[in-house]
C-alpha cells in the first residue's frame, strides 16, 4: 500500500511521503508548498500559484479551511468540496511526480477541530478520491516527525505560528501514545499581522494613502518579503511599482522588533492560559516544537526560547513538518496492517465511465462495506441538458474492459455555460453489497438513481480472472490512463500559458510560442512520450517567471515591461 500524509493548511498545503524510511516532501512545480486556493472561473478548478494569479476574481477563493463545518458557501460549494479541490489537485500532482498511485493518506486537522469539522474533512478526502487512513492532530504530527513518538515519555508543547493563525498545543507521551492535554489559539493572529505593520508604515512613509485592492496586495507581498529576506540584517530594501512610479520599500531591524512586538506577546498571553489550563509550569515542559512558517523569523526563535528556557525543536522545516509527520504516521498504519484479510468488501472497484473511454474508481476494491462516496461531474459542452452515466465494475482503468452494472441519463439541465452545472454522483454499497448510485444536479435539485449488485453474480473464478487480466494489461491500461490524463491537463495548461504568455520577456516569448505550438501539435499526433517532454519544459519556464508574473500583475506592471 503506498501512502501519503497530506498538511491540509489554512494558506498553504504540503504533501509527503516515506521512502527508505524517511519522510520527504513531494514538490510541486519546484515548491514544496501549494497556495490552499482554488479558482472556479474556468470549466475545471484552479488550484495553487495558478489561481492566486487569478486573485482579483470573484471566484478565488482563499483561507476556506476556516469554515471547514460550516454552511457558508464559495461560489456555490461549500468548504468541504472547495477543500476536495485542494486535495484533489495535491494527489494528482503526487501521482504524476512519483509514478505511482495513492492508495491511502492521513491527513492532518486541528487539535480543536470539531466533529463536524473533521467530519468535513473526511468528506473533501472522499470527494477527492482519496482514501483516509486516520486524522490525526497537526501538534501530533509535528511530535512524530521529530521523532518524539519515540521516547518512553515527556511532556511537549507545540508552537504553531502560522501566515493567518496562530496555535498552541501542550502533548502528554506516555508509551508512544500522545494524549492533547490542552489547546489554544487564534484564527485573527499570524504573521499577516506583522506583514500589515510593516505595510502601513511604508504606506504613510511615501503617503500612498489611496491604494486599490489590488496594489494593496501588491505591496503587501512586498512588505511580506521584506519580512522574509531581513535576517540578521540591519536592513533591507525592495522596490514596489504603484501607478507607474517605483518606490523603495524598507525594513530595519529595529522596526521588525516593534511590530512582532504585540504579536509575540499575544501569542505567549495564549501560551501562559494553555498551561493553566493542563495543570503544567513551564519547568515541566521538556521540550518545544516550532511549526509554521513565521517561527523561522530569528526574533520569534529569540522570544519562545527565553520564554520557555527549555529544549526547541527547530531542525526541520516548520512548513513541512505537519505533513513529514503525518507522512509517517501513514506509513507505520500501512505497514502494521499490511497483512490484514480483509472480510465483507468490495470485491472489484466501481465507477463511473468517464470523457474519453476511462474509468473514474470512485469505491475500490477491498474497501470494507457499508461505504459511501461521492464525485462531481459537469457537463463539457455548453447548453447540454443532460449527462449519460454507465457505471462499471472491474480493475481496468478502460471501461470497455470492465463490466457494466447500470446506465442511466440525468435530464432536465437547465442551458448553462460547460462546467457551469454541478452533478454529485453518490455510490453508497450496503452491508449486503447493494450498489445505489444517485446523480443530483445541485443547481435544480433534479436527481437520478439506479440500484445494482455489486457483488452477488461474481463467482471466486470469474474475479480471479478479472484481476489476473488486469495485472497482465497493467502496462497498457497504465499508459492509456496517461494518456486520457494528458490530453486533460495539456488542453487546461495550454489555455492558461496562452493567457499569461505575453507577460514573459520579450526576448524568449517567440521561442516560447513556438514550443506551446509545436506541444500543440505533438499531442494531436498522439506522440505522448515527446508531448510528455515538452509539457515539462513549458511547465519549467513558466514555472520559473510565474511568482514574478504573479506579484507584477498585481502591481499592474507586465514582466515584460519590467525586463524590456
Amino acid at each position: 500500500m503506498f501512502t501519503v500524509g497530506i498538511d491540509l493548511g489554512t494558506t498553504a498545503s504540503v504533501i509527503s511521503y516515506v521512502t527508505n524510511g524517511l519522510p520527504q516532501v513531494v514538490k510541486i512545480g519546484g515548491n514544496s508548498t501549494v497556495p490552499s486556493v482554488v479558482n472556479y472561473s474556468d470549466s475545471a478548478p484552479i488550484v495553487g500559484r495558478e489561481a492566486v494569479y487569478k486573485y482579483e476574481s470573484d471566484n478565488t477563493i482563499f483561507s476556506v479551511k476556516r469554515f471547514m463545518g460550516k454552511e457558508k458557501l464559495f461560489c456555490d460549494r461549500n468548504a468541504s468540496e472547495v477543500s476536495s479541490d485542494i486535495l484533489s489537485y495535491l494527489k494528482t500532482n503526487a501521482e504524476r511526480i512519483l509514478n505511482h498511485p495513492i492508495d491511502a493518506a492521513v491527513i492532518t486537522v486541528p487539535a480543536h477541530f470539531s466533529d463536524a469539522q473533521r467530519t468535513a474533512t473526511k468528506s473533501a478526502a472522499s470527494i477527492a478520491g482519496i482514501k483516509v487512513l486516520r486524522l490525526i492532530n497537526e501538534p501530533t504530527a509535528a511530535a512524530i516527525a521529530f521523532g518524539l513518538d519515540k521516547q518512553k515519555k515527556g511532556l511537549f508543547a507545540i508552537y504553531d505560528f502560522g501566515g493567518g493563525t496562530f496555535d498552541f498545543s501542550i502533548l502528554r507521551l506516555e508509551d508512544g501514545i500522545f494524549q492533547v492535554l490542552s489547546t489554544g489559539g487564534s484564527n485573527q493572529l499570524g504573521g499577516d499581522d506583522i506583514d500589515h505593520e510593516i505595510l502601513q508604515e511604508n504606506i504613510k512613509r511615501f503617503n500612498l494613502e489611496s491604494l486599490s485592492n489590488q496594489q494593496n496586495i501588491a505591496c503587501k507581498l512586498v512588505a511580506k518579503s521584506l519580512k522574509e529576506k531581513l535576517g540578521e540584517s540591519l536592513s533591507i530594501t525592495k522596490k514596489v511599482i504603484v501607478n507607474g512610479k517605483t518606490y523603495q520599500f524598507s525594513l530595519t531591524k529595529e522596526e521588525l522588533q516593534q511590530y512582532t512586538k504585540s504579536p509575540i506577546s499575544t501569542s505567549l498571553e495564549i501560551v501562559t492560559q494553555a498551561l493553566e489550563d493542563a495543570g503544567i509550569s513551564i519547568e515541566d515542559l521538556d521540550g518545544v516544537v516550532l511549526v509554521g512558517g513565521t517561527t523561522k523569523l530569528p526574533l520569534i526563535k529569540d522570544a519562545v526560547s527565553n520564554f520557555f528556557r527549555t529544549k526547541i525543536y527547530d531542525d526541520l522545516n516548520p512548513e513541512e513538518v505537519v505533513s513529514l509527520g503525518a507522512a509517517l504516521q501513514a506509513h507505520a498504519i500501512a505497514e502494521k496492517n499490511h497483512n490484514l484479510l480483509l472480510i465483507d468488501v468490495v470485491p472489484l472497484s466501481l465507477g463511473i465511465e468517464t470523457f474519453g473511454g476511462g474509468v473514474d474508481k470512485i469505491i475500490h476494491r477491498n474497501t470494507p462495506i457499508p461505504i459511501k462516496e461521492r464525485r462531481e461531474y459537469t457537463t463539457y459542452q455548453d447548453n447540454q441538458n443532460g449527462i449519460k452515466f454507465r457505471v462499471v465494475q472491474g480493475e481496468r482503468p478502460i471501461a470497455v474492459e470492465c463490466q457494466t452494472l447500470a446506465d442511466f441519463e440525468l435530464t432536465g439541465i437547465p442551458a448553462m455555460p460547460a462546467g457551469r452545472p454541478r452533478v454529485i454522483v453518490d455510490f453508497s454499497v450496503d452491508i449486503n453489497g447493494i450498489l445505489n448510485v444517485t446523480a443530483t444536479e445541485k443547481n435544480t435539485g433534479i436527481k437520478q438513481s439506479v440500484t445494482a449488485n455489486a457483488n452477488s453474480e461474481i463467482s471466486q473464478d470469474k474475479m480471479l480472472k478479472i484481476l489476473e487480466t488486469a495485472y497482465r494489461s497493467r502496462e497498457q491500461d497504465e499508459a492509456f490512463a496517461k494518456q486520457i490524463a494528458l490530453q486533460t491537463e495539456s488542453e487546461r495548461s495550454l489555455r492558461f500559458w496562452n493567457s499569461i504568455v505575453e507577460e514573459l520577456p520579450q526576448s524568449i516569448r517567440d521561442s516560447v510560442l513556438n514550443k506551446m505550438k509545436r506541444f500543440e501539435e505533438t499531442l494531436h499526433s498522439q506522440d505522448f512520450d515527446n508531448a510528455i517532454t515538452e509539457k515539462h519544459e513549458l511547465e519549467d519556464i513558466f514555472g520559473k517567471y510565474l511568482d514574478e508574473i504573479i506579484n507584477n500583475h498585481l502591481s499592474g506592471k507586465k514582466l515584460s515591461d519590467i525586463r524590456r
